[in-house]
Formats: structure tokens, sequence, C-alpha cells
């Protein structure tokens, strides 16, 4: 037992302490022997440019609640792990580090100390935004915390961290390939983060972490995405063209003003979830997404006009309260560009689950959202389908309509039979064969030829007739029409 904790004493001896020049800690961590374990240091005060540029160094490197008065640079850097745990530091520039192990920031402060918020926004919606988001120019950009083109084996730890910097980008890690898993609950960050093109073998969390947005174009993340729990973004989050292998969730998260968005157009994820803790601020774009499961909540549904569902697939909807399939068209028309593809891709999740009522109903409101789309003529025939008999499925409408014109025509012609023509004498009236054979024009009962109404009574067949007609049109096409796309 002694020799196991004398052995521990020396992992964690502290070869410098107070205030330290930051050349005379390089040249202390240069001649640190491996052998005697990590490079341990807590409380320093570090002067100067910590500078580790280009490197390799063979013991694992802690620098534990350090204050470092200038930037560190650790581009290129190659170590068996990093820990900057609790220390502050304007800044930190890792380009291109590889670590065998874990890089732990927690409870790490960086930053000018600027608190003011940096969201990141769209100009092309509300005329304020900082930038569009689109490709960065790399070469020119600036992050608080820069790891482009990193390699971490292990972990990547950042919980608690806060970046509080006037710059756009509190995190600046394109392509930065993660061995673990991304974690920064708690995160704090007045900018954004930056992580296009990264991969993370496991999982990202951001469980609570309050941002400015997320840039995580082109993300591959074996695992789960965990945007929740109170995570806040007063910015757009990016997830466009990224692949998850098993989560993506933003359940009682807040996207807030000024541009608080979800942009996840062409996202490749097993499951969805959209049940925030109330609607964003700004727009949710599922453009071409493809997932198994969507998960929302319909108190938090985006506005009208902030949806955008064209090309959405999902095989299943999920909810913990139940919507109301009329509510859920209501749903898809908040997307003020909504197709028919849109329609059909919830009838076939209804479908799916056994529900054809369901489904019925929202090809019916297909055929409504795309008749008053067309010219005016076009409105009022699909309007007089719709009347009829639903635009083919509502078809005990035309039945009911039917009875109700037979009935009408009875009663009338009960009371003012026509004359008898022809010499056909045998054949006994009777009003109800009688109006049903004006009604029925494919087919005759004999009536329409024995008997002719005069004044009043013409009329009244008149009206019948073209009744009829209108009414076996129409259906002709409804069910042409459901047929053609069913």
């Amino acid at each position: 037992m002694a020799r196991t904790w004398g052995s521990r004493r020396r992992l964690r001896n502290t070869v410098l302490s107070g205030r330290v020049d930051a050349a005379a800690l390089a040249a202390a961590l240069a001649a640190h022997d491996p052998q005697s374990g990590p490079f341990h240091c807590e409380g320093l005060r570090v002067t100067g440019v910590f500078d580790l540029g280009h490197r390799r160094l063979e013991a694992p490197l802690a620098l534990i609640d350090c204050v470092f008065e200038l930037p560190v640079d650790l581009t290129e850097l190659t170590v068996p792990s990093l820990d900057l745990s609790g220390s502050v530091l304007p800044a930190l520039r890792a380009d291109r580090i590889t670590v065998s192990g874990e890089l732990r920031l927690v409870g790490a402060r960086l930053g000018d100390g600027s608190e003011q918020r940096q969201p990141m926004t769209d100009p092309s919606v509300d005329g304020t935004g900082a930038r569009r988001p689109r490709r960065l120019q790399e070469d020119t950009a600036v992050g608080t915390v820069q790891l482009a083109d990193s390699r971490i084996d292990g972990n990547l730890v950042l919980d608690g961290l806060t970046v509080a910097d006037s710059g756009d980008w509190s995190l600046l890690a394109p392509r930065l390939a993660v061995g673990g898993s991304l974690h920064a609950r708690d995160l704090t960050a007045s900018g954004s983060l930056y992580l296009r093109d990264a991969r993370v073998t496991y999982a990202v969390n951001l469980h609570a972490a309050d941002v400015g947005g997320i840039e995580a174009t082109g993300l591959v993340c074996g695992g789960g995405f965990y945007a929740d729990w109170g995570f806040h973004s007063s910015g757009q989050v990016l997830l466009r063209a990224a692949e998850i292998g098993g989560v993506v969730t933003f359940h009682d998260a807040v996207l807030a003003e000024p541009a608080g968005a979800l942009l996840l157009s062409r996202l490749r994820v097993p499951r969805l979830r959209l049940d925030l803790r109330q609607p964003p601020a700004g727009r949710v774009i599922l453009q071409d997404a493809a997932v198994d499961v969507l998960v929302d909540a319909e108190a938090t549904w985006p506005g009208s006009g902030r949806l955008s569902l064209e090309g959405f697939s999902y095989q299943r909807l999920e909810t913990e309260v139940p919507v109301q399939v009329r509510s859920r068209i209501g749903w898809l028309t908040r997307d003020p560009r909504v197709g028919a593809s849109a329609f059909e891709q919830l009838a076939r999740s209804y479908e799916n689950g056994g529900d054809e009522r369901a489904a019925r109903t929202v090809r019916h409101a297909r055929e409504r959202h795309l008749s008053r789309q067309d010219r005016l003529s076009g409105r009022l025939w699909g309007l007089l389908q719709d009347v009829l008999f639903g635009y083919g499925y509502a078809p005990r409408r035309a039945l009911m309509w039917l009875l109700t014109l037979v009935a009408a025509g009875s009663l009338w012609f009960a009371g003012h039979p026509p004359e008898r023509v022809g010499g056909d004498n045998n054949r006994a009236w009777d009003p109800i064969l009688y109006s049903l054979d004006l009604l029925v024009p494919v087919a005759s009962l004999g009536y329409r030829g024995a008997f002719d109404p005069t004044g009043p009574s013409k009329v009244v067949a008149v009206v019948l007739i073209v009744s009829g007609w209108t009414l076996v049109t129409a259906v002709i096409a409804g069910a042409r029409r459901v047929l053609g796309r069913g």
C-alpha cells in the first residue's frame, strides 16, 4: 500500500508554483522525465506566451487551475493527454493537435471576459444577422478555442467550460476527430460552435449548454446528439447533411431570440426529438431529412410560415400528448410551400400505424389544399367535388346526396304526377322510381320516357337530370384521382 501511495504522489508532483514565465514552464516541461509520470502543475500564473507548437510530449500534461495572461499555442502538439481544467486563458490555439487520450477543459474559462452575445443569425430572414450560415472562410476565421483538424483518441471533455469573448466563434473545430465522446454539459459560450465535418465515434452531449449557435453541417456521430434538458441557443443550430447513428434530441431545449432556429435539411438519423420547452424563435427546416421516428409536441410547433417539410420522410410520429389528425394537418400547412408529397408522407405514416381513417382524412385535406392553389375554374370544380363526395375520400356523402335528391323528387312528383305518354298503360306510376330514373343517367328503368312532366314539374325533372350527371361525373373524376395517386 505504501508503494502505491507514494507512486500516486509522484504522479501528482507539482514541479512549479506561483508566478512563472511561460519560457520557464516550457523549459521545465522539456526537462521532465516521462518515466516519473505526468507533468502536473496547479495554481500557476503564467506570464508570456506559452507555446508548445509542433512538439511531441511523452508524458501527459496537466495544468490545473492555472491562469495564463496570454493565449496558449498548442498547434500540432502531440501529447498522451491534456488537462487544462479550471484554468483561465484568453484563447487556446490547438489546431491539428493529436491527443492519444482525453483533452479536458472542465470548468475552464476562456476569452476576454465579454458577456455580449454573438448569436449566429441569417440576415436573409430579418436583416439583422451577423452573417449568413454558409461555408466559413476558415483561413481568415478565428475562434477562442481552435481545434481545426485535430485528433483526440479519447474524449473531449468541455463540461462547465465558459467562453466569454466578443468573437463570433467560441469553438472553431472543423474536421475534428474524436475517438470517444464530446462532452459539453453546462457549457456557456457567447459565440457559436463550429463543428463542420467533425467525426465523433460515440456521442455529442450538450445537456443544459448555453450557446450562440451551432454549425455542425456534415457531422458524423455514431451515437447521439443530445442538445436537451435546458439546452439554450440564441442563434441557429445547423445539422445539415449530418449522419447520426442513434438519436438527435432537442427535448426541453430553448431556441430563443433573436435567431433560435433549427436547420436540419438532409439530416439522417433513426430518431429525432423536437419536443422543445417552448416554440422556437426562428424556423425549423426539415427539408429532405430522413428519420425513422419523429417525436414532437403540438405546444412547441414553430409558428406559421416557419416550418419547411418538403421532402421530409419518416415512418412514425410520436407525441406524449395525443395529437388529433386535424391538428397534424395544421402542422403541415404551417409550411407555406407544402406540397402533395408532404401530405402523402403523413398519410403513409398513419397507414403504417394501422389508422386508415386518418390516412383518408389527410388525403382529403391534400386535395383541398391543392385545389386552393388552382385557377378559379379549378377551385370551383374542386369545391363542387368536395361538397358532393369529398374528392372520393367521403363516398358516403355521395350516397347521402343521391338519397336526398330521390326523396325530394319523390315528394314533389307524388303531389304533381306527370302526364303519361306512349301506349304502355300497364306501367304503374311510382314517384320514387321515376325520380331515381331521372337521377341515374347511365341506366334506364323505363319511367323517364313513359311520363312527360310539364310546368314546374319539368324544372324539377331537369334539376334532377343535371344533378345526376354532375354527381356521376364528379364521382368518376374523383375515383380516377384516388386510384391514380393511390
